[in-house]
């Protein structure tokens, strides 16, 4: 299916917008300058970015915002509840120490788009744009009575001509809408990845007959088949609710975190299970699984809710959003070892706001990362929490490896106010480095910004 705005009543559509900014830094931690690229009005701009930013390499950051953006259909967020909008795709350039912001797509929810895009955008092998949102399209996921929809992969790509006028969206093509039924519901925080024949892999958090699917998109004349796809059945000794994207190795095994399962596990009765990282080898028709580690609930941490990142001698590193010795949270390695992996904890998190919303779990505590570690060249780890740090806000932190000794730095602490609160998504680092990010609160708005901390 595609959408091409311009070609919807003028009803449909929001006016386009570009804003040019001027950046100004503050102070921060450890001689850091931290500086908002954008405010998030709700507008047609967008709001509530849970997702990170995504780099062109050039001049060009992507990102989605959950929510803002068209009104004219009464879209979902993730609590089911009223989304204010049904979400944005937009577009930060960069120009000196000039910024100008675009929106380049806003969804149309309902039966006909997506609605609540959470995860950040890949950029694919031919350059557009490919994401996917947590509701919208589908019309066999209810809640109740209420249709909402059960999310979508998209692709957006660029105006075939310049763009001469105020109203140049991207075009949207649908690459595949969720049914809820075998290929799950839900597309969460996780970022769609790419393998070298151009397959895309994904995850979906749960489905009406599964907590969890695994699916693989293949390209055949010009449209998208579901290829493989796992589904992770509702059985004791099981991961449950895959929420992040997947990470692969040399030889094509995805891995990923679940943040609970498996079902009876000591110290997480209650939620499920404390947490997983899973092993999915590829198969035929489908994939086997392995759990390689499952979290105790106690000095591991528990309930990893980002992904993981692989450095080039094949280890994994994560985060838990809560637990740990400290009670916020955790940094772990995971390391191969005799044909099994052995864990290893790098950080223990204390403090942060006990009120925090778990997400997606709707009880509360989690202030510790939510998002994926970034691993820079050096081996170095950057991060964030969602609501840790001097004021409770979220943080943005750094882990730095000498002889096996990991040495934690705090580089900056979110007020709350215009500054923003509760960072989700990750973060990237541009070629000077320079972290980017957003947070999904806060700002003058109160629907988040995104940042920009120089060394």
């Amino acid at each position: 299916m595609r959408i091409r705005l311009s070609s919807l009543s003028a009803c449909w559509i929001a006016l386009w917008m570009t804003i040019t900014v001027t950046l100004s830094f503050v102070q921060a931690a450890g001689a850091q300058t931290y500086g908002v690229l954008h405010t998030f009005t709700g507008g047609a701009d967008g709001g509530t970015p849970y997702g990170g930013l995504t780099w062109d390499g050039g001049s060009n950051f992507y990102g989605t915002a959950a929510q803002g953006g068209y009104t004219g259909t009464l879209c979902v967020n993730g609590s089911f509840g009223n989304a204010h909008g049904c979400g944005t795709v937009y577009r930060l350039t960069r120009s000196g120490s000039n910024w100008s912001f675009t929106t380049l797509y806003e969804f149309l929810g309902g039966a006909v788009d997506g609605n609540f895009p959470e995860a950040a955008v890949t950029i694919g092998p031919n350059g557009s744009l490919y994401g996917t949102t947590w509701a919208g399209y589908d019309q066999d996921c209810r809640t109740g009575a209420r249709i909402f929809g059960c999310g979508i992969v998209f692709n957006l790509t660029p105006p075939a001509n310049v763009c001469k006028t105020a109203r140049c969206f991207w075009t949207e093509n649908i690459l595949h809408g969720f049914g809820d039924f075998m290929d799950g519901a839900g597309p969460g925080l996780g970022n769609l990845i790419f393998d070298r024949a151009g397959n895309i892999y994904g995850t979906n958090w749960n489905g009406r007959f599964s907590d969890g699917v695994v699916f693989e998109l293949g390209p055949t004349d010009g449209s998208w088949t579901l290829e493989r796809l796992l589904q992770i059945q509702i059985v004791q000794g099981q991961p449950y609710g895959l929420d992040n994207g997947l990470v692969a190795d040399t030889s094509g095994n995805l891995y990923a975190t679940s943040w609970a399962g498996p079902y009876g596990s000591p110290n997480c009765s209650e939620r499920h299970g404390c947490g997983t990282v899973i092993q999915f080898t590829p198969t035929q028709s489908s994939w086997d699984t392995n759990i390689i580690y499952a979290f105790q609930g106690q000095n591991d941490g528990l309930n990893p809710t980002g992904a993981l990142v692989m450095d080039a001698a094949g280890n994994l590193y994560g985060t838990t959003a809560t637990g740990g010795a400290g009670g916020a949270g955790t940094v772990f390695e995971l390391s191969p070892s005799n044909g099994g992996w052995t864990y290893h904890l790098i950080y223990s998190f204390s403090g942060g706001n006990s009120q925090s919303v778990c997400y997606p779990f709707l009880n509360q505590g989690c202030s510790g990362p939510w998002g994926t570690l970034l691993l820079d060249g050096s081996g170095n780890l950057y991060g964030t929490t969602y609501a840790n740090g001097a004021f409770e806000a979220g943080n943005v932190f750094k882990l730095t490896q000498t002889n096996g000794t990991w040495t934690y730095t705090d580089l900056y602490d979110f007020a709350g106010g215009t500054d923003g609160a509760n960072p989700i998504g990750s973060l990237i680092l541009d070629g000077n480095g320079n972290l980017f990010g957003t947070t999904a609160n806060g700002g003058s708005d109160g629907y988040g910004v995104a940042f920009e901390l120089n060394p």
